[in-house]
């Protein structure tokens, strides 16, 4: 059984700051969709752990903030590289924003 997303991904690096923990910390993105982001990390961060994400994109001026849970880690030799991170729901002038920004071509 093929296991298909529901939301297409796009590569773009996009600056964005994590909350998990209570800890906040600065890091970038991998790749994102409507649907949530993988971020470049080698904090460990617990599977299911709530975070919030605030990050921008030239579409829109005012920031992207966002709820969203940890749904995928990447580890090797037991240190994490990044994580998958699921939104739990953007506002709609986000996902016009984020859309807008998808249709440019990556730099």
């Amino acid at each position: 059984m093929e296991h298909r997303r529901a939301d297409r991904r796009y590569d773009r690096r996009v600056e964005i700051q994590v909350t998990a923990d209570g800890a906040t910390f600065a890091t970038h993105t991998r790749n994102i969709s409507l649907g949530g982001v993988y971020v470049l990390s080698e904090r460990p961060i617990t599977f299911g752990a709530k975070v919030k994400l605030t990050f921008n994109v030239p579409t829109q001026a005012e920031a992207i903030e966002v709820d969203g849970e940890v749904r995928w880690i990447e580890n090797e030799d037991g240190n994490t590289h990044g994580v998958g991170i699921q939104f739990g729901g953007l506002r709609a002038r986000d996902v016009w924003a984020l859309n807008k920004f998808f249709e440019k071509p990556a730099e």
